[in-house]
């Protein structure tokens, strides 16, 4: 009997260590930077942008009326909610959409955004509809490419002839240690405040895909992210500038970004690692 508890009491422990490590090894993952207000949620890592809307059907109404007539109602308190939500992001240092949304073009690109919103699920309990929708980053990234004027900027470019610090295949900002505030344009300056990297630096339709750079809190899994791989930089910040927006990295670290053979400024291959 005591063979057996103790035979039990090992594969217990074994069964806990496994999915510890099964919940550690979920945790290797990129770590997801979310910011979440409460019915919207902005995913910078998986690029989207979540919120909920909700309401009660109409006095009166039963059945099948009642839960189309709830569904509509919650749809557009889901729109409210979204571009009320928008609002908020993040530009650049200076700026955010609601400053943006001061053009009435950008508003109006803006609110056909909102309109075409995707709706994920909804669910009714016989008296209120809830119903959940997201839109894409990218979708906002085209309404910011073309409208957006960045403040100009002091260069001080390597020409291509004399990039000599050898082929880095990307860049890590390691920005744990600080308070960044994500947006979907920002600068890398180095000490003596001249760019290293910022929306001139990179392609129009890089950009439209993949942002500016990839969020995540991993840098583990930063350092190994495929589109970085196999020989990024990784540069630890060394402050930041502009409203928390802006980085600043050593001059070494922009020595070795400006002196690149492989420019992989113009496909957006970075990363900026967040707590």
């Amino acid at each position: 009997m005591r063979a057996k508890n103790i035979f039990l009491a090992v594969m217990l422990a074994l069964a806990l260590a496994g999915t510890s490590w099964g919940a550690e090894q979920a945790g290797e993952g990129p770590g997801a930077v979310v910011i979440q207000r409460d019915r919207n949620l902005l995913d910078w890592t998986q690029n989207y942008i979540e919120s909920t809307g909700m309401a009660v059907a109409p006095t009166g109404t039963k059945g099948a009326q009642a839960r189309a007539l709830a569904r509509r109602g919650a749809i557009v308190d889901l729109q409210r909610n979204l571009l009320e939500f928008l609002g908020g992001v993040q530009i650049d240092a200076r700026t955010t959409m609601d400053d943006f949304m001061a053009s009435d073009r950008v508003r109006s690109e803006v609110s056909g955004i909102v309109k075409n919103i995707e709706l994920l699920e909804g669910t009714w309990d016989g008296e209120s509809y809830t119903i959940v929708g997201r839109i894409k980053l990218p979708q906002l990234r085209v309404v910011v490419a073309s409208n957006y004027k960045p403040a100009p900027v002091e260069k001080d470019e390597i020409p291509p002839a004399k990039r000599t610090s050898g082929r880095f295949t990307g860049l890590v900002i390691d920005a744990r240690h600080l308070a960044l505030v994500p947006s979907m344009t920002f600068n890398v300056f180095d000490e003596n405040g001249r760019a290293v990297y910022g929306m001139e630096f990179a392609d129009h339709q890089h950009y439209l895909q993949s942002g500016l750079c990839s969020y995540y809190h991993n840098i583990n899994y930063a350092r190994g992210e495929v589109f970085v791989a196999n020989n990024p930089i990784v540069a630890r910040a060394v402050r930041l500038a502009s409203g928390n927006v802006d980085i600043v990295i050593s001059n070494s670290d922009a020595a070795k970004v400006r002196g690149s053979s492989y420019d992989f400024r113009r496909e957006c291959k970075v990363i900026v690692v967040s707590k």
